[in-house]
């Protein structure tokens, strides 16, 4: 059975016509009795209180609240300001706009934003750690979710992705096509059906007038766009409306929510590694180097971390916030041996409170964190003596084709000063914090 979500990105903070959308909409998901949700610019969050739409706020009521970024496509956007070389820097930068947003949209909802939902391809790996440190549990629009929606753990956060827009319904809302989507999201673990309000009303998007590659105009002073004739309005209502009760009546799909994510994501278990899980655990890296499930959910970094703490002594490792890299790990290009009394010595001095080294002195060899990891497993297993051989030091990206095939200067809102100098790099090398849900 496939999970669906009806997720609406809101975000248009330039007009207050557009604002009629977003009640229209959550009104028609009440009726039939969904529960969407919908992520809020925090601007917009802003205008709509200065604007006097209690209309709107009470018809949000019913329905989960994300958050859709402070300004969405006013620049700088988020890419823009993270794609830097500091992550404290960009990381800051990020905290102190995104938690004015979440103050926006609480002050103007009454609550705390459960899912975060960067526009467009703005998937900065420092947002998914930023809205995790957030105690944002849900990131969606993801590019880190498996091409079927299982979900993953990626950055510290739950992701997931968006399936089908119901946009679609403006150009071909007939039957025959709505049966044809089903059949479609009948293949998905878990569907993201998402819409943006404001193109119910307006036939052009609002950033793109007011924000296409730089800030067009003076902030308040925006331009708005063609809208569609009110008949072609209200038919893409009654699209919505019958589509929600084809996924009802099908027994293919189950209608769910982000808070029932959110709050199966907040009751996972405490996630304790043993020593004595380590003989299965090293088993399955030989076999596959990629996070595992059994006898948990541990992605690499996890295993990395529990190896540590053991070398250390410890008899167990309590699961925690990982991190992946900030450049790419060096691994060893000639065969090694390394004595268990250097491994455990280099275990001494890591440094693992935050991004992982791309290198680690082992004696007085510089091998590959994965070396390194492989080498642990080893001397935790009883060898004195542990033989690394040349090897990859990051798991495939063939489950995350859009991590694997990222291009952050494809957004039509960017500028061609943006370079993408570090974001598609760094949020590969974060694959050592990718887990899955039990």
């Amino acid at each position: 059975m496939t999970d669906i979500i009806f997720s609406f990105d809101t975000e248009d903070f330039t007009s207050n016509t557009a604002a009629n959308a977003i009640y229209r909409e959550a009104e028609i998901l009440r009726r039939e009795g969904v529960r969407g949700g919908f992520c809020i610019v925090g601007l917009l969050a802003k205008h709509l209180v200065e604007w006097g739409r209690e209309d709107v706020l009470e018809a949000l009521k019913y329905h989960d609240i994300g958050l859709h970024t402070l300004g969405h496509s006013l620049h700088p956007t988020i890419n823009e300001y993270t794609d830097i070389e500091s992550f404290d820097d960009a990381h800051t930068e990020f905290l102190r706009q995104e938690r004015e947003a979440a103050e926006y949209v609480k002050k103007a909802t009454g609550r705390y934003p459960i899912f975060g939902c960067p526009p467009g391809n703005q998937k900065t790996y420092v947002g998914m750690y930023g809205y995790s440190d957030m105690d944002i549990p849900i990131y969606a629009d993801t590019y880190c979710d498996t091409v079927d929606g299982e979900g993953t753990f990626y950055c510290n956060i739950y992701q997931t992705q968006y399936t089908f827009t119901l946009e679609k319904f403006l150009q071909d809302d007939s039957d025959e096509f709505m049966r044809n989507a089903l059949d479609d999201l009948a293949k998905y673990k878990r569907a993201i059906l998402f819409t943006h309000p404001n193109i119910a009303i307006f036939s052009e998007f609002w950033d793109i007038l007011n924000y296409k590659e730089k800030n067009l105009c003076e902030f308040g002073k925006w331009k708005e766009g063609k809208k569609r004739p009110e008949e072609e309005t209200e038919r893409y209502y009654k699209s919505i409306e019958r589509f929600i009760k084809m996924i009802k009546a099908d027994g293919r799909f189950n209608i769910t929510s982000y808070s029932a994510v959110a709050e199966a994501v907040r009751s996972e278990e405490m996630r304790v590694v043993k020593k004595a899980d380590i003989p299965f655990i090293k088993e399955s890296l030989e076999k596959n180097f990629f996070p595992i499930r059994e006898p948990m959910s541990l992605s690499v970094s996890d295993i990395f971390l529990a190896c540590v703490d053991f070398l250390k002594g410890k008899d167990e490792h309590v699961c925690g916030k990982v991190y992946g890299f900030l450049d790419t790990p060096l691994g060893v290009t000639d065969e090694v041996t390394l004595s268990a009394a250097d491994v455990k010595k280099a275990a001494e001095t890591l440094d693992v409170s935050g991004f992982l080294p791309e290198k680690i002195k082992v004696g007085g060899t510089d091998v590959g964190p994965a070396d390194f990891l492989r080498a642990a497993l080893q001397v935790l297993c009883g060898e004195e003596y542990a033989r690394i051989k040349p090897d990859e030091q990051l798991p495939s990206l063939d489950i995350l084709p859009k991590v694997k095939n990222v291009n952050f200067k494809s957004w039509i809102i960017v500028g061609d000063d943006f370079k993408d100098n570090y974001l598609s790099k760094r949020l590969k090398l974060q694959i050592w914090t990718l887990r899955f849900k039990k």
